[in-house]
């Protein structure tokens, strides 16, 4: 079994006690099935956070919620199944959000509009960090663009794709440093992680519950956090980028949102139910904290004005990356 696929069968195991008792007066109709559209394959920290909260809501609404992964295209062909699905309050999706803040600036004709979904609520953000494998002899931000510098072109830098989180920190750092590395796609986060921890690849971004094993293993080590002027309670004293000099506060999120037109008594239903979750001990050990989610919550709104935010950030991001994905 695939070693993601089988985090996160644990991880599904381990909720099976944290779901509510059931609730009267559910949400739409009973007998009808909710789904939750995964953009990105089974097993990635978007397919698993979607079912520990249809788990532990399915009892609580009264209803069945199932997943339903729509995979390919940068996340286009599941978040435009959500965008064009009928707003009865049985159809929801948990967004990357590059997805929605990334793709608009890549994209001459993207399938969907960010703007055109009804916020639920921000789930959480990504712990992400700079690694490199074990054998490359630096410590610090700058000794790992000092070495590039040095070697233009000869660091290898692996990313998850065109777009992806890896490969905007890549663009920015030489953007804004002047340092080349040589920029290595993979197919995805898994592929990537393996190649850092196994020395093909010199240097990454990447999630630090990914990282942390090969980190205790001795084969990979991580330089910095990117979670601003923190640290990060998932990397030890590890130093934050800012903190050595590098103003990038960039880190991948995650939420909730339902079509356009959807009731707002049954957005806030969830949004209700969901902030529950993410305030609950339980569930933030066992399902945040395992994979490295620092949980948000909030309002609809406070959702709405995040995306806000991160357009205008995914717009100077996806420039100096010249992002064309069409």
């Amino acid at each position: 079994m695939n070693r993601y696929v089988r985090t996160a069968v644990l991880l599904l195991a381990s909720i099976c006690g944290i779901a509510a008792a059931p609730i009267a007066n559910a949400q739409g109709d009973p007998a009808k099935i909710v789904r939750i559209i995964v953009a990105i394959p089974p097993g990635s920290i978007q397919d698993v956070t979607a079912r520990a909260i249809a788990n532990s809501l399915s009892p609580v609404l009264g209803q069945a919620i199932i997943i339903e992964n729509k995979v390919g295209a940068n996340g286009t062909i599941g978040m435009e199944a959500c965008f064009r699905a009928a707003p009865d309050g049985h159809t929801l999706c948990i967004a990357d959000g590059n997805f929605m803040t990334i793709n608009p600036f890549a994209y001459a004709k993207l399938p969907y509009d960010p703007r055109g979904f009804a916020p639920i609520i921000h789930l959480g953000d990504f712990e992400q960090c700079i690694a490199v494998h074990a054998s490359v002899p630096v410590k610090s931000m700058r000794e790992l663009i000092d070495l590039a510098k040095a070697k233009p072109g000869q660091v290898t830098w692996g990313s998850g794709g065109p777009g992806s989180t890896m490969h905007l920190y890549l663009e920015w750092i030489q953007a804004k440093t002047g340092a080349r590395f040589n920029h290595i796609p993979y197919k995805g986060p898994p592929d990537l992680v393996r190649a850092l921890a196994s020395g093909e690849v010199a240097a990454t971004a990447h999630s630090t519950s990914s990282v942390a094993p090969f980190v205790r293993d001795g084969k990979v080590r991580m330089i910095a956090v990117t979670t601003g002027q923190k640290r990060s309670q998932f990397a030890g004293d590890t130093p934050g980028f800012a903190e050595q000099g590098y103003e990038l506060d960039f880190r991948n999120w995650v939420a909730l949102w339902f079509p356009k037109g959807t009731q707002s008594e049954i957005v806030r239903r969830w949004n209700a139910e969901v902030n529950k979750l993410l305030a609950d001990r339980n569930f933030v050990e066992k399902v945040m904290a395992a994979q490295a989610l620092t949980p948000a919550g909030g309002t609809p709104e406070d959702l709405a004005a995040l995306l806000e935010r991160k357009l205008k950030l995914g717009a100077e991001l996806a420039g100096i990356a010249n992002l064309k994905y069409d």
